[in-house]
């Protein structure tokens, strides 16, 4: 999946989609520090027990406004919103990442089969 900022043109965040039950439990779980972003569909909360290093991780909103950022979130904790809809998750990183605010939308959805996404990893 790909979304796009409406407040930072140009800013372009490829994300693997996460749909079923056991899709979003697992989550990057089981992964290194080097995994592609993902993003947890009809999701409103995470946690991080299993982890081996910190994500940065953005709760979004029905209409693709990001409620709530958390950088380098730790093992060992849980976050959640009661108005997110999906979650994005990453490795924590210093790169560009989604701002409390900012309003994402879809721009292009790959489905259908195995590793098809634009991100690349493991499907």
């Amino acid at each position: 999946m790909r979304l796009v900022s409406d407040e930072r043109p140009g800013t372009v965040y490829e994300l693997r989609v996460l749909g079923t039950w056991l899709e979003r439990l697992r989550g990057l779980l089981g992964t290194g520090p080097d995994a592609a972003p993902v993003m947890l569909v009809r999701c409103r909360s995470i946690h991080t027990f299993g982890m081996g290093y910190a994500l940065d991780v953005a709760l979004v909103g029905e209409r693709g406004k990001v409620l709530a950022v958390r950088r380098a979130l730790e093992p060992r904790t849980t976050l959640s919103h009661p108005r997110a809809c999906c979650v994005l998750e990453r490795p924590a990183s210093a790169e560009p990442w989604v701002e409390e605010g900012e309003h994402l939308r879809v721009t292009s959805l790959v489905l259908g089969f195995e590793g098809a996404c634009a991100a690349g990893g493991e499907a």
